[in-house]
C-alpha cells in the first residue's frame, strides 16, 4: 500500500507545478512580449510483476501484469505563438509579427526578447529603458548605407547630427506646354537652387511659344552677382508631331532692334477684332512679347494698340483708314515707339498697311511673320545654367532636363522640381521612423531623410529550447540552436511594426480552465493519500 501513497505524493507535488505554472501566466496577462508556459504530465516507471509471455502449445501468451509508481512532469514547453497588438502611436516601440526575436546585449552578452517596449536616452543610444540593455542592429555608414551582412553592435542615434549642404547639380521641366496656346503665350516656371553653402537662389524661365511645335526659353538669376554669356541662358524646344521628344538647342546669337508688322489683308467686318504677337529681344538678349491688336471700327476703318504680352498696359495705339477711291491706306501714327526694359534705345514697331491695290476683305487672312524665326539663330546643343551666386559660395553649373516635358491639349502644368541640391539641416528626433525591415530613417530639418542604422531579428531552430533568464529575456541554450541573425521580414523572419507592442499570448479563458482541471487532479490525489492512510490504520489494528 505504500505505492499508493507515493504515487498520491507525485501527484500532489506534480499538480502543484502545474498551478505555479498557470498562477506565473495568470500574473503575466499584462506583460509585454510575454509568451505562456503550459506543463505535459507522465507516468513513470512500473513495478513488474509478472513479465509477458509467448504462446507454446496449447497455451496462448499472457500479458505483463505491472504497477505503475506514479507520474511526472514531461515538460514545461513554452508557447511562441503570437499575443495580440496594442498601437502605442510611440515610434520607437516596436512589435513583431511572425517569427523572430529583438537582440539586447550589456556589451558582453546577448539576449532575445519579443519586448520591443524601447527608448533612446540621452546619448542616442537605442535601448530597453529599465535595464538599459542597448538594442542590437547595424548602423549605417555616412552615406546612408547599411551592411546587414556585417557583425551586429548597438544602434546609437547621433544626437544633433548634421546633414552638410549639397550644391544642386540639376532639375527636372516636367508636365505639359499647352498645344492650344496662341503664338506669344508665356508660359512661367521657377524653381530654387542651392549653392555650395545651402543659399537658395531662385532660378525664373519663361517659355514662350514663337510657332506650331516650337518655343523659347530664357532662364533668369535675378540673385546671381555674375552670369557668362547671356546665349548660356537662351534656347529652343522643338516638339515632335505627337507632342512628345522635346528636341532642345541653344540659342547662340539674337537680333535685338525694331519690329516690322507687315500687313496683307485688313478684316472689313464690324467690330472684327484680331492679334498679333511680336518677338523682340533687349539689349541683355532676354526676349519680349508684344502683342498689336486689330479692331474694325467702322466701314474701312480699324484702330490698333500695342501691349507687352501679360499685362493691358499700352504702349501706343493709332488708326488706318482705307480710301478706295486712290486706292489708299492712311495709318496715323505709321509707327509706336517704346523703351522696353533693359534697352538702353527705343523700339520701333512700324504697322505696315496693305498695299494700296489690296481692298480690304471679310477674312483676316494674314499678318506676316508675327514672330520671326530671323530674330534669333539656335544651332547647338544646350547649355547648362552657370552663374556665379552671392555669398562667396562655389560657382554653380545646373543642368536643365527636359525629357519628361510635353506639350498635348489642354492646359500647361510645366513645373521645374525635382532639385538634387539642398540646404543644411538638423537631425530631428521626434521624426524617427522604424520600416517593416527595421532601417531607422532619420529626417532632417531641410526636409531630407536619411537611413541611419536597421534593427536586427533572430530566429532559432528551437525557440522552445531557450532558457528564459527574467526580465522578459531569453538566452541562446544548447538545445535552442545558433541565432540566425537578419534582417526584418526577410529568412522567415517576421516583420516590425513601429508604434506597436505585442501583448502576452495568454489566454486567461484557457488558463481559468486548466486551473479547474489542476484542482480536481490534486484534489483526487490527495483523496488517495487519505484513502491510503485509512487502509494503513486498519491494517495496523489489526493486532488487537
Amino acid at each position: 500500500m505504500m505505492r499508493s501513497l507515493f504515487s498520491g505524493v507525485a501527484g500532489l507535488k506534480n499538480h502543484q507545478t502545474r498551478m505555479d505554472v498557470i498562477g506565473n501566466n495568470i500574473a503575466n496577462v499584462n506583460t509585454t512580449g510575454f509568451k505562456a508556459s503550459r506543463v505535459n504530465f507522465q507516468d513513470i516507471l512500473s513495478q513488474t510483476m509478472q513479465g509477458a509471455s509467448s504462446a507454446q502449445g496449447n497455451r496462448g501468451g499472457t500479458n505483463p501484469m505491472q504497477v505503475g509508481l506514479g507520474m511526472g512532469v514531461a515538460s514545461i514547453d513554452t508557447l511562441f505563438t503570437d499575443g495580440s497588438y496594442q498601437t502605442t502611436g510611440k515610434q520607437t516601440d516596436l512589435s513583431i509579427t511572425g517569427q523572430g526575436f529583438f537582440i539586447v546585449t550589456d556589451g558582453t552578452n546577448k539576449y532575445y526578447t519579443r519586448a520591443g517596449n524601447f527608448d533612446f536616452d540621452a546619448q542616442g543610444n537605442y535601448l530597453v529603458p529599465g535595464t538599459g540593455l542597448k538594442v542590437a542592429g547595424w548602423m549605417a555608414d555616412a552615406d546612408g548605407v547599411i551592411n546587414s551582412s556585417s557583425d551586429i553592435g548597438s544602434i546609437q542615434i547621433p544626437v544633433g547630427d548634421t546633414m552638410a549642404a549639397k550644391a544642386t547639380t540639376s532639375y527636372d521641366f516636367i508636365n505639359n506646354l499647352s498645344d492650344d496656346a496662341e503664338v506669344g503665350t508665356i508660359v512661367q516656371a521657377s524653381t530654387i537652387v542651392y549653392d555650395s553653402k545651402g543659399n537658395g537662389h531662385s532660378v525664373d524661365t519663361n517659355f514662350i511659344k514663337v510657332a506650331d511645335n516650337k518655343w523659347i526659353y530664357s532662364v533668369d538669376v535675378p540673385d546671381a552677382l555674375a552670369t557668362p554669356a547671356p546665349e548660356n541662358l537662351l534656347g529652343e524646344i522643338t516638339f515632335g508631331t505627337d507632342g512628345q521628344n522635346p528636341q532642345v538647342m541653344q540659342i547662340d546669337s539674337t537680333t535685338p532692334g525694331d519690329v516690322d508688322i507687315n500687313v496683307t489683308t485688313l478684316d472689313n467686318t464690324s467690330k472684327s477684332e484680331h492679334s498679333v504677337s511680336s518677338l523682340v529681344w533687349d539689349d541683355k538678349n532676354v526676349p519680349h512679347i508684344y502683342t498689336t491688336t486689330f479692331t474694325n471700327s467702322g466701314t474701312d476703318k480699324w484702330s490698333y494698340n500695342v501691349v507687352e504680352a501679360g499685362t493691358t498696359k499700352s504702349l501706343g495705339k493709332g488708326t488706318i483708314e482705307y480710301d478706295s477711291t486712290g486706292p489708299t491706306y492712311t495709318t496715323d501714327p505709321a509707327s509706336v515707339s517704346f523703351t522696353i526694359p533693359g534697352n538702353a534705345a527705343a523700339t520701333t514697331l512700324t504697322i505696315n498697311a496693305p498695299a494700296n491695290t489690296t481692298a480690304p476683305g471679310s477674312v483676316f487672312d494674314g499678318i506676316s511673320d508675327p514672330l520671326p524665326d530671323a530674330t534669333y539663330t539656335a544651332t547647338t546643343t544646350a547649355k547648362d545654367v552657370a552663374f556665379t551666386p552671392k555669398g562667396g559660395a562655389d560657382p554653380m553649373t545646373v543642368m536643365m532636363n527636359f525629357e519628361t516635358l510635353t506639350q498635348y491639349a489642354g492646359e500647361s502644368t510645366l513645373q521645374a522640381t525635382n532639385g538634387d541640391g539642398y540646404p543644411a539641416g538638423t537631425l530631428d528626433m521626434s521624426k524617427l521612423t522604424i520600416d517593416q525591415s527595421g532601417i531607422i530613417t532619420a529626417t532632417f530639418t531641410n526636409g531630407k531623410s536619411k537611413s541611419l542604422g536597421q534593427v536586427a531579428s533572430a530566429v532559432f531552430n528551437n525557440p522552445g529550447g531557450l532558457t528564459k533568464a527574467g526580465e522578459n529575456l531569453y538566452a541562446k541554450s544548447n538545445n535552442s540552436g545558433d541565432p540566425q541573425i537578419g534582417t526584418g521580414g526577410s529568412g522567415g523572419r517576421g516583420t516590425f511594426t513601429a508604434g506597436s507592442l505585442e501583448m502576452s499570448n495568454v489566454d486567461l479563458a484557457q488558463q481559468f480552465s486548466d486551473m479547474i482541471i489542476t484542482q480536481r487532479g490534486f484534489q483526487a490525489n490527495s483523496k488517495i493519500i487519505t484513502t491510503t492512510d485509512e487502509m494503513l490504520e486498519l491494517l495496523a489494528n489489526l493486532k488487537r
